[in-house]
């Protein structure tokens, strides 16, 4: 019996707090499912019809990938979530918000940098918090 359950309404894992299915519990439904794909899904649809009611304010794309979009992969479950991959690109985008002047402070003139958001100068500026 695994201890990665989801907890009611917030979909957070009850095992190590992320976000449900976490890395450890897709590991396990992968090894408790092996070779049936078609029944894990089933399992883990009923969740994701669940968790889009609980959870209306996260996009429903996120929440396919969340729930089942990992399922295709032949690859192990990724070690990051969703708000992993928001905060380091957060991170980098204000790396890379130009100066007043358009230029990136990362990478030199505006021409130059390989993150701009928008072609032409000054970009997107990225709010600090």
């Amino acid at each position: 019996m695994s201890t990665h359950n989801p907890m009611a309404r917030t979909w957070v894992c009850s095992g190590c707090g992320g976000d449900w299915p976490c890395v450890t519990r897709r590991r396990e439904l992968r090894a408790e499912f092996d070779g049936s794909r078609v029944s894990l899904g089933l399992y883990l649809a009923q969740f994701f019809v669940v968790a889009a009611e609980d959870l209306r304010h996260v996009p429903s794309g996120w929440l396919h990938n969340r729930f089942v979009g990992w399922i295709r992969s032949d690859e192990q479950a990724s070690p990051y979530t969703s708000v992993d991959v928001l905060v380091s690109s957060y991170e980098l985008a204000k790396a890379h918000s130009p100066d007043p002047g358009g230029r990136c402070p990362t990478c030199g003139e505006h021409t130059d940098c390989w993150v701009r958001i928008s072609p032409e100068p000054p970009g997107f500026p990225i709010p600090l918090p």
